[in-house]
């Protein structure tokens, strides 16, 4: 369905397609053509020049499709160009409502521009003439032109074909000249590499010379660094020992001191623990009598309690007794009844099993019955086809047999022309056996003279290369030789080198041996030094930890015998709660029988209560 946008400026809607311009009301405009696949719609925009305002006019494919069915030339979706012509030919404007707002519409017909084009395209069609023959005059000249593209074509072959062999001997003698200028540079630089490996040889000497020099002298720096460095940790062996010995002092000191003062805190804390015995004695003495008498009072309800406890468990053991004879009646109830439902289910299901049976039973004979009858169907149709294959088989014996018949008449009639053809082809071929004698004859005539010319031509280049060969030999041999010698002279040169570098090595190694002896018998000597003075120091070690472990005892037992003290001490205040217990007990029974006599008994037990409350804190 076709609709029409306003004036206001949109985004593309596609790829451009097609565009073009046209006159339309005295106005000029340039329709665009956008094709979007996405929305699958084509859209028209006509874009005025004078205003720069856009009109729109959007199709759908099947809409722009169906505006062609009428034109059997636009029908085709390939002809894409002619259709958008017909298109823009037939766009013209209309007025909406009382502002008269523009809008692109599709008009019937072509407007009036393009109806002149299209008559004046009419008019002058009619003067062309289409040529659909040539004429025989045309036919010669086209015949005489392939003629004269030959020979220009046979003449363009034969230049190039002399340019290729001018360039080829040229391209000879380049490669001549090359070899040469090759061979030059070879011998030349030849003589470059001998002259710069005397130059190295000269050089590596000199070298050499220059770096046993530094090698002596690095030897003597280094034995003098090796003495300075060993004074230097003499020193500091010296100045560690000293250190070591200063430290033990100050750390014997400091020792005596700490148990110095641990002597002191622990006589302050001994002190503070008999003060503490002395006012818990106190305090244990007067909080004994308010605790006995709640302990008796605690006794008396627990008692009591016990009695109700055991009265109420009796009751309730009564209680399950009586439950669980009602529950074991509901039981043999439940049982009877869903003894009588599974037999019920038992029953319907032994039922449907015999239905089902039955039902298996129908069914398994329809099913032969069934089977019966489509084999003997079977059977009939395999009779038929048997027959029919038959009668087929019978009609193709017959064809065969005639189709035999006939050919053997078209093989008769063959042969007969085969043995006429075979006897002109022997006749032909006598004459041509003739000719290609005389021609053979000629021919080898002509390559005996061209093989002997070869021949000559190859004994010659042979010749030449032999002479080209021989040269470079001698030339290798005088390389090889003169390489030879420079390799013995290397190796000579090497060999020397080689001995140079073995004594200097021995040399070298026989000198570290001598300083690895001294500075061994350094090192043995210092350390027989460091195991005496390490002997000496495990000597105190063991001595201070002798008067360690004496003083360690001395306070263990010193430690053990207080505790000792401490025990008795406890056993004894022990006795003496129980024995205030026991008398407070009595004297609290000889209060409560009085008590009892005077009618008191509500004030006792509070009163009980209340001590009972102040001993269970108290012993808190």
């Amino acid at each position: 369905m076709a609709t029409a946008n306003g004036a206001e400026e949109q985004e593309e809607g596609g790829p451009l397609v097609f565009q073009r311009g046209k006159k339309l009301n005295e106005e000029y405009y340039i329709v665009s053509v956008r094709d979007n696949t996405e929305g699958a719609c084509v859209k028209f925009s006509a874009y005025e020049l004078e205003t720069s305002e856009t009109y729109d006019l959007s199709y759908s494919y099947n809409d722009f499709d169906a505006l062609f069915k009428t034109h059997p030339e636009l029908v085709n979706h390939s002809n894409k160009e002619g259709r958008y012509d017909w298109v823009v030919d037939r766009l013209d404007f209309t007025s909406e409502g009382s502002g008269g707002v523009k809008r692109l519409t599709l008009a019937s017909e072509p407007t009036v521009e393009d109806e002149t084009h299209e008559s004046k395209a009419a008019i002058s069609s009619p003067k062309t003439k289409s040529k659909d023959r040539l004429t025989y005059a045309e036919r010669q000249r086209l015949r005489q032109e392939a003629d004269k593209l030959e020979e220009k074509r046979a003449a363009s072959i034969a230049m190039k074909s002399e340019k290729n062999r001018k360039a080829f001997v040229a391209e000879l003698q380049e490669k001549r000249k090359l070899e040469e200028l090759k061979a030059q540079s070879r011998k030349q630089r030849i003589d470059e590499e001998r002259a710069e490996r005397r130059e190295k040889a000269e050089m590596q000497k000199h070298i050499n010379e220059e770096r046993q020099k530094r090698y002596e002298e690095n030897d003597k720096k280094r034995e003098e660094r090796i003495m300075a460095l060993e004074g230097e940790r003499r020193k500091r062996d010296l100045h560690a020992i000293q250190d070591l010995v200063e430290a033990a002092n100050v750390k014997k000191a400091d020792m005596a001191q700490k148990l110095e003062n641990a002597r002191a805190r622990k006589k302050e804390e001994e002190m503070a623990m008999q003060a503490d015995m002395v006012a818990k004695k106190k305090f244990e003495t007067k909080i004994d009598g308010k605790r006995e008498g709640a302990i008796t009072e605690r006794r008396s309800r627990i008692k009591q309690a016990e009695k109700e406890y055991l009265n109420l468990r009796e009751r309730q053991i009564r209680s399950i007794e009586g439950e669980q004879l009602e529950k074991e009646a509901r039981k043999q109830n439940y049982l009877r009844e869903k003894a009588g439902q599974r037999a019920s289910q038992l029953r319907e299901k032994h039922e449907r099993i015999e239905a089902w049976e039955h039902s298996e039973d129908v069914r398994t004979q329809n099913n032969m019955k069934k089977e019966h009858a489509r084999n003997m169907l079977m059977l009939d149709h395999i009779e038929s086809l048997r027959q029919q294959f038959s009668q087929e088989q019978a009609m193709a014996t017959s064809r065969k047999q005639t189709a035999l018949e006939q050919r053997k008449d078209r093989e008769a009639k063959e042969a007969d022309e085969a043995a006429a053809e075979s006897k002109m082809k022997a006749q032909l071929d006598t004459k041509r056996q003739s000719n290609i004698s005389g021609r053979e004859s000629v021919r080898k005539d002509k390559n005996q003279d061209y093989c002997i010319k070869i021949r000559d031509m190859k004994t010659a280049q042979a010749l030449r290369t032999r002479e080209q060969a021989d040269q470079l030999e001698d030339a290798r041999e005088k390389t090889r030789h003169e390489k030879q010698r420079e390799r013995e002279f290397r190796t000579e040169q090497d060999y020397a080198a080689a001995q140079v570098d073995a004594q200097r090595e021995e040399n070298i190694r026989n000198k570290e041996l001598e300083r690895d002896r001294k500075f061994a018998g350094q090192i043995k000597e210092r350390k027989a030094q460091e195991t005496q003075q390490g002997i000496e120091l495990e000597a105190r070690k063991h001595q201070r930890r002798q008067q360690d472990k004496e003083s360690a005892q001395k306070h263990e037992q010193e430690d053990q015998q207080r505790k000792r003290q401490m025990a008795i001490l406890e056993d004894q205040r022990e006795q003496m709660i129980k024995q205030r217990a026991s008398e407070r007990n009595l004297r609290e029974k000889e209060r409560l029988q009085s008590n009892s006599k005077n009618g008191t008994d509500g004030q006792t037990a509070e009163a009980a209560d209340a001590a009972a409350a102040s001993t269970a804190e108290a012993s808190k």
